[in-house]
C-alpha cells in the first residue's frame, strides 16, 4: 500500500484524510492490502448508513494523491507485473544452479552357465549406489562430479574377491566451442528477464503518473467548480441588490415598472445559473471521488468534500529544449522502448550463435578403487588406477530454420528502431505542444487578470452612476454580467494554467518527482 511520510501535522477532519504532506513511498510489492488477497465484503447497508448522515471530508492536494495511489485498481494490477518478471529472473538463474543426484540399484541375476568350468546355475547380485552433482557455468561449460560405487557378489568359483566393492570419483567436463559458447549467449535469458523487469517497473511508473495527473486535474476542476459556484451566487446577489434599488426607486417614482420587472427577471435567470453551477459542483465532486476511489469507501462516498489547498498562480519557468531532454530521460514509455532494444540485441546474438555447428570438447577423469569392503575400495582409489578420456562431438544442422530466425530477429530490431524514431518525433511534438500550452495559459491568466481588474473598476464606477440615476437597469445588468464573466474567466485561466503544468509534467515524465513520490524497490 501507499506509505506517506508526513512532514507536518494532520488537519482537523470529520473523515480521516489519506495523508498530509511529505514524500510518498510507493512499493512495487502488493503489500498486506495487495490485490492477491480477496477484498473485504462491503454490504449496501454500510453505504446506506453513511448516506443518512452528513459527513465532511477535508482534503488537500497531498491527500488527493494519496487516495488516488492507494486504492487504484490499475496500479494494483501494474504492481504485480514487476514481481512476476522478478520471478522470471530467478527462473533464468536456476539454469546455473547445481543439481544433486543419487541412484541406487539392486540387480539379482540367475542364469544357466555357459562355461564348462562352472556348470549349473550362475547367480550374481549387484548393487550400485551413486551420487553426484552436475551443473552449468555461464560460459556454457557443463560439469558433472560423480561418486560411483558398486558391490558385486556371485557364486562363481573363479571370482577371487567375493563380494568385491569398487568406487570411482569421476569428473566430466563438456565445453562448447562454437554453438552455445560465451557468457552473453548463456546469460541471455537472465539479461532479457531483467530487462523485462525494468520494463514492468516503467509501466508501473506510467500507471502511477496517470493516476496522479488525473487526481490533480480533478482536484483543480473541483476547485474551479467551487469558485464558479461562489461567483454565480455573487452574480445572483448583484441582481437581488438591483431589485432592492429599483423597488425603492419605483416607490419614489424614480424608476419605471419595466426597470423593476427587468431586474426581477434577471434574478430568476441567475437563480437558474446558480442551480447549474451547483450541479456542476456536485459533478466535479463526484469526479474527484471517482479518481481518488472514495466512491468505494462506505464512509466517504457521500461525504461533502472541502479543499484545504486553494489553487494558486505559481509561475514556473519552462524551457522547450530542457523539457524535451527531460522527456527523453524520464518518460517511462521511452525508457521501456530503449530497454526493449537492448533485449533485441541479446536475442540477435543468441540467434547468430545458433548458426554455428555444435562442437563440444569432452573430458573426464577418475580414480578406480577395489576392495573387500567399501572402505577398502575408497582407500584403494589411487593415482595408479586412473580412468580418463578426452574427445569431442560435432553436429552440423542444415541451418535453414536457424538462419530464418536470425534474419527475423534483425528485422524485428530494425522495426523497433523505426518505432523508436517515430516515438521520438511524437515526443518532441507533444512536449512542444505542452510547453506552448503552459505559455499560452500564462499569458491568458495575465490577460484575464487585467480584464477582471478593469471590469471591477468599471462596475464600481457604474454603481456610482446608478446611484446618480445615470445608468439604466439594462446596462447595469450588462455590467454585472461582464464583471462576473471576467471573474469566472480569471478563475478558469488559473485552473487551466495549473492543469497545463500537470500535463507538461506527465508529458516529460516528471510527475512522480514533482509530487515527491518515490518507488520502493
Amino acid at each position: 500500500m501507499l506509505r506517506p511520510t508526513p512532514a507536518g501535522a494532520s488537519p482537523a477532519t470529520d473523515a480521516q484524510p489519506a495523508a498530509t504532506a511529505g514524500a510518498f513511498i510507493l512499493p512495487l510489492d502488493a503489500g498486506p492490502e495487495g490485490p492477491l488477497e480477496p477484498p473485504p465484503t462491503v454490504t449496501r447497508e454500510a453505504f446506506l448508513r453513511s448516506a443518512a448522515r452528513r459527513t465532511v471530508l477535508r482534503i488537500g492536494m497531498v491527500d488527493t494523491i494519496a487516495y488516488a495511489l492507494r486504492k487504484n485498481s490499475e496500479i494494483k494490477i501494474a504492481r504485480i507485473e514487476p514481481k512476476l518478471r522478478a520471478d522470471d529472473v530467478r527462473v533464468a538463474r536456476s539454469a546455473f544452479e547445481p543439481t544433486l543426484k543419487a541412484d541406487y540399484l539392486l540387480h539379482d541375476n540367475t542364469q544357466e552357465s555357459s562355461s564348462a568350468f562352472y556348470p549349473g546355475a550362475q547367480k550374481s547380485r549387484e548393487m550400485t549406489y551413486d551420487a553426484g552433482v552436475e551443473g552449468k557455468l555461464v560460459t556454457g561449460t557443463r560439469y558433472r562430479l560423480d561418486f560411483l560405487n558398486e558391490r558385486y557378489r556371485s557364486n562363481s568359483g573363479i571370482q577371487e574377491i567375493n563380494p568385491y566393492f569398487t568406487t570411482e570419483p569421476l569428473v566430466t567436463v563438456t565445453q562448447p566451442l562454437l554453438r552455445g559458447f560465451g557468457v552473453t549467449v548463456n546469460r541471455a535469458d537472465i539479461i532479457i528477464a531483467r530487462n523485462n523487469t525494468r520494463r514492468s517497473v516503467e509501466a508501473f511508473k506510467a500507471e502511477a503518473m496517470d493516476a496522479i495527473s488525473q487526481a490533480k486535474g480533478a482536484y483543480f476542476n473541483y476547485a474551479y467548480a467551487i469558485e464558479a459556484n461562489v461567483i454565480a451566487r455573487r452574480f445572483l446577489d448583484f441582481a437581488r441588490e438591483l431589485v432592492e434599488i429599483n423597488s425603492a426607486r419605483f416607490a419614489k417614482g424614480l424608476a419605471s415598472s419595466v426597470d423593476l420587472l427587468e431586474s426581477e427577471a434577471a434574478v430568476a435567470e441567475r437563480e437558474k445559473l446558480l442551480l447549474d453551477a451547483e450541479y456542476g459542483l456536485k459533478t466535479a465532486e463526484d469526479k474527484l471521488k471517482y479518481v481518488t476511489n472514495l466512491v468505494d469507501d462506505p464512509e466517504a462516498w457521500n461525504a461533502e468534500i472541502e479543499l484545504l489547498d486553494t489553487p494558486s498562480f505559481a509561475v514556473r519557468e519552462t524551457d522547450l529544449v530542457q523539457s524535451i531532454m527531460d522527456a527523453f530521460e524520464n518518460r517511462p514509455d521511452y525508457r521501456a522502448k530503449l530497454i526493449d532494444l537492448k533485449s533485441r540485441d541479446i536475442a540477435i546474438a543468441v540467434k547468430k550463435n545458433a548458426l554455428f555447428p555444435t562442437l563440444d570438447a569432452v573430458a573426464s577423469f577418475g580414480l578406480n578403487g577395489l576392495g573387500e569392503q567399501w572402505g577398502g575400495a575408497i582407500q584403494g582409489a589411487h593415482w595408479t588406477y586412473r580412468d580418463w578420456s578426452v574427445g569431442g562431438t560435432m553436429t552440423i544442422p542444415w541451418g535453414m530454420g536457424d538462419r530464418a530466425r536470425y534474419d527475423q530477429s534483425k528485422l524485428e530490431k530494425a522495426r523497433a528502431i523505426l518505432e523508436l524514431e517515430r516515438m521520438e518525433e511524437r515526443i518532441i511534438l507533444a512536449v512542444r505542444e505542452k510547453v506552448r500550452a503552459v505559455d499560452l495559459q500564462f499569458r491568458q491568466e495575465h490577460a484575464s487578470r487585467v480584464a477582471r481588474d478593469k471590469e471591477a473598476e468599471n462596475y464600481a464606477a457604474q454603481k456610482e452612476r446608478l446611484a446618480a440615476g445615470q445608468v439604466s437597469t439594462h446596462d447595469m445588468l450588462d455590467y454585472q454580467t461582464r464583471y462576473s464573466k471576467a471573474e469566472l474567466d480569471l478563475t478558469q485561466s488559473m485552473i487551466n494554467y495549473n492543469i497545463a503544468l500537470v500535463d507538461l509534467d506527465r508529458e516529460v515524465g516528471l510527475t512522480l518527482a514533482r509530487n515527491n513520490v518515490k518507488l520502493e524497490e
